[in-house]
């Protein structure tokens, strides 16, 4: 592992007890990507529940300032909690035991007090672990679009729902923007 791997490594275990997080050394296990293609380039799509209170605390610190979405981001946080809320207060987008064993127990569905939502802590760290992987990788190359993100003017959840299409050229263009192309030498 290279030093600065190391240190986002050390940097996602912060992130990790801000979130509340339990065991000392606990078990990441951040899933798939959600598209990988033969470039080595490596695509997240989130959708709403991405998009709260916790997501932004993650995109806090000062190495995420080199993620090519990260105002973005900020924003759909700030202006799109709502949302999440609207999409993940049932079943197991709140809680489950695995986020429980992580981050503890939850506060009633729907309520966002001292515990909140296990899941959405869990999902931001695993986001975060994501991101730290992007600006350590000198292989693989990650770019994240958002549901909420716009392509002359349509939302690309308006595509995904089959209620309009976009410009490929433009979305083309969004994916090369949001692209990390900073290699592990270049992050401070």
């Amino acid at each position: 592992m290279n030093s600065l791997a190391a240190d986002l490594a050390t940097q996602v275990m912060v992130l990790y007890r801000r979130l509340e997080g339990r065991g000392e050394s606990p078990k990441l296990r951040p899933g798939g990507w959600d598209l990988a293609f033969d470039s080595n380039l490596l695509v997240e799509l989130d959708e709403e529940l991405h998009f709260n209170r916790y997501r932004l605390m993650t995109l806090d610190p000062g190495w995420a300032e080199s993620l090519p979405w990260r105002n973005d981001y900020i924003g759909y946080c700030d202006d799109r909690e709502v949302d999440c809320l609207s999409a993940g207060t049932w079943g197991q987008r709140w809680s489950n035991s695995s986020c429980e064993a992580m981050f503890g127990p939850a506060d009633p569905p729907g309520i966002l007090r001292s515990r909140g939502a296990p899941r959405w802590k869990q999902r931001a760290l695993y986001d975060a672990v994501k991101d730290a992987f992007a600006l350590s990788s000198t292989e693989m190359r990650l770019a994240r679009l958002a549901v909420y993100d716009r392509v002359g003017g349509i939302e690309i959840g308006a595509v995904l729902d089959g209620q309009a299409t976009l410009d490929t050229d433009a979305l083309m263009a969004l994916l090369q923007h949001r692209t990390v192309t900073v290699g592990p030498s270049e992050v401070a």
